[in-house]
C-alpha cells in the first residue's frame, strides 16, 4: 500500500513539474516597448529635432502637403535565433491612412500608428506609398499617393504623384528599443522639389492653376518626372534611439 501511495504522489509531482514548465513555455520572456510613428515635413539642412517654420522655396511657397501611406513594419538588424521573438515589428498592417502634413501654410505632425515592440536593435523600416482609399471619391487626394499645394510665382500650384511603392530605409547605427520610442517620418520639401526649375512649369492651358501631375497636366512632365524621382531620397526617419555602433 505505501508503496502504491509513494508512486501515486511520486507521478503527481511529475505532472505538477511538466503543468508548470508548459505554461512558463507560454509566458512572454521578451521585453516590449511602445513604438510610436508620426509623419511631418521639414528641411533637410535643419538640426535633427528641429521643426520647420519656413516652407518658400525660391518662388515656390508650400501651402498643403498629405500623404498617403500603408504597412509600416520595423526590422531586426541581426535575425534573432529566439524563436520567440519576432525579426519583424508590424506597426501598421493593411490599414491605409492619408496623413495632412501642411494644412493652410501650417506644419503638422500627424499620428500614424503605435504598437508594442519586442526590445532589440533594428536596422531597417518599410512602408508603402499607396493611392489613398480612405478618402472619399470626392476628395481631392483619392487615387494618389502624394498632394501638395504651393503658390508658383504667385499663381496656385498644385504637385500630385499616384506613385504606389514600397519605401525602405535602413538605420545605419542601428535603432535601439529598450524603452518607449517616437519615431518622426519627415519629408524633407527642398530634397522634394530638387532639381524642379522654375523653367520647367507652367500654367500650359492658361486656366489659373499650375498642374504637375502624371498625366502631362499643363505641360509639365518634366517637372512631374523630377519630382517623382525625388520622393524616396526625400522622406526620412529623425529621432529614436540610435546606437553608435
Amino acid at each position: 500500500m505505501k508503496n502504491w501511495k509513494t508512486i501515486f504522489l511520486a507521478s503527481s509531482a511529475a505532472a505538477m513539474l511538466i503543468s508548470c514548465t508548459e505554461n512558463n513555455d507560454d509566458q512572454p520572456v521578451l521585453g516590449e516597448s511602445e513604438v510610436t510613428i508620426s509623419a511631418t515635413v521639414g528641411n533637410s539642412e535643419e538640426s535633427p529635432n528641429a521643426r520647420t517654420n519656413s516652407l518658400v522655396y525660391g518662388n515656390i511657397a508650400i501651402t498643403d502637403v498629405r500623404l498617403s501611406v500603408d504597412n509600416v513594419k520595423l526590422h531586426l538588424r541581426t535575425k534573432s535565433e529566439d524563436n520567440k521573438k519576432p525579426n519583424i515589428a508590424h506597426i501598421k498592417t493593411n490599414q491605409p491612412i492619408t496623413l495632412t502634413l501642411v494644412k493652410d501654410g501650417q506644419v503638422l505632425v500627424a499620428p500614424i500608428a503605435s504598437s508594442m515592440v519586442a526590445h532589440g536593435i533594428y536596422g531597417k523600416v518599410d512602408f508603402d506609398l499607396v493611392k489613398a482609399a480612405d478618402v472619399p471619391e470626392t476628395d481631392e487626394m483619392y487615387g494618389y499617393s502624394v498632394i501638395a499645394k504651393a503658390t508658383w510665382f504667385n499663381i496656385p500650384a498644385v504637385m500630385y504623384l499616384d506613385l504606389e511603392d514600397e519605401v525602405s530605409m535602413q538605420f545605419n547605427k542601428g535603432l535601439e528599443v529598450k524603452g518607449a520610442q517616437e519615431l518622426l517620418l519627415t519629408l524633407y520639401m527642398d530634397k522634394f522639389l530638387e532639381g524642379v526649375a522654375p523653367a520647367l512649369v507652367a500654367d500650359g492651358n492658361s486656366d489659373g492653376l499650375i498642374e504637375v501631375g502624371p498625366n502631362n497636366e499643363d505641360g509639365n512632365a518634366e517637372a512631374y518626372a523630377a519630382i517623382k524621382a525625388n520622393i524616396k531620397e526625400a522622406l526620412v526617419f529623425k529621432n529614436g534611439d540610435f546606437k553608435n555602433n
